[in-house]
């Protein structure tokens, strides 16, 4: 019996069980070192802002690529530094403030409570755990979280100098990435590789705009409210603004506890506030720095907030946003394009 030509009829030809083993292999390693990978896309996200700062300086000043990252290296550790010793001890002093009027504001929020049935029955059963039992845990408590404020330092170390040595040669690490793809989809990678590149630039940049809009805006709102430790919760509300819906919700969490400690009309103000910075930021600056190649939908961004915290944990929902970039570009460039005519592809890039 003749051998089905695939070739003519346009059917796919079986995968093999060697390559079927391997990319069940790939997928189990994959799954298995997740969280390196994690750091590994949090360190090319540092190498890509690096960069492009380099690379801008380089062209305003016409020094060459390496001295102008080591001046851009030299500069944002000076910044950094500088705005902590310049501000550190006031910032730590408002947290402290901050702390101190959010538990306030839940001790009120649970007096209130006992004011009615229904909360006092679900106060009363919240309370009746065992606190004897619960004691016994707080030196281990205490020891897992230093243990844990350590750890993620290190690997914030390790983040930061992966991600300047790869700044350093980006091109050496991008020709060693293409050997891994196989001979015949090699241009394809590196034209996937490039495009990946300007997507997180403009995507980073967009970001530290939003950022920057957020972090003023939020302290000076706050501020004109009387809010105390305005500038170490408009610091917060910029920074969690990295992580897209999810963070604005976080940041405002703290503002209206801080702001119920006065009074609920004050803590009523603060989130009529926080809603009219974001319709700000929403309505005339993200539109302005943010083009349609970066843009999620709010339902996609949630979505991918949830997926990227149960695969990779808490510090998957900083990055979700990038990632599920990067899964859409490839989806777009490997599936969807694919099947296009050429012309089309064309028009649509």
């Amino acid at each position: 019996m003749p051998r089905a030509n695939t070739a003519r009829t346009g059917t796919t030809p079986p995968i093999s069980p060697w390559r079927a083993a391997g990319l069940l292999a790939l997928a189990v390693g994959v799954w298995w070192f997740r969280d390196v990978l994690l750091l590994a896309f949090a360190s090319i996200l540092i190498a890509i802002a690096l960069n492009g700062l380099a690379s801008g300086l380089s062209r305003v000043t016409r020094l060459s690529y390496r001295p102008a990252l080591a001046v851009v290296v030299i500069l944002t550790l000076g910044f950094v530094a500088g705005a902590l010793a310049l501000f550190g001890w006031r910032i730590a002093d408002q947290y402290d403030e901050i702390l101190a009027s959010a538990q306030a504001s839940l001790t009120r929020l649970a007096a209130l409570g006992r004011e009615h049935s229904w909360t006092r029955e679900l106060l009363d059963r919240l309370g009746s755990a065992r606190i004897d039992g619960a004691t016994l845990q707080v030196a281990p408590t205490l020891a897992s979280t230093i243990g844990s404020v350590g750890q993620v330092a290190a690997y914030s170390a390790i983040v930061v100098a992966s991600g300047v040595f790869l700044a350093i040669e980006p091109e050496r690490h991008l020709r060693g990435t293409l050997l891994l793809a196989p001979d015949a989809q090699r241009a394809r990678a590196q034209a996937w590789l490039a495009r990946a590149g300007a997507v997180l630039r403009k995507w980073l940049v967009s970001r530290l705009i939003v950022m920057v809009a957020i972090g003023v805006l939020s302290s000076l709102g706050l501020w004109l409210l009387h809010i105390p430790a305005a500038l170490a919760l408009g610091l917060t509300g910029g920074l969690l603004t990295f992580i897209p819906l999810v963070g604005a919700l976080m940041a405002a969490v703290p503002s209206v506890l801080v702001a119920l400690a006065q009074s609920p009309l004050t803590a009523v103000y603060v989130a009529l506030m926080y809603w009219a910075v974001h319709f700000i930021e929403g309505t005339f600056i993200t539109p302005y720095v943010q083009d349609e190649e970066v843009d999620l939908p709010p339902v996609l961004t949630m979505y991918s907030a949830l997926v990227a915290a149960a695969v990779f944990g808490a510090g998957g929902v900083f990055l979700s946003s990038p990632l599920a970039l990067m899964v859409i570009l490839a989806v777009r460039s490997f599936y969807i394009e694919r099947r296009r005519p050429p012309a089309e592809v064309r028009r649509t890039a």
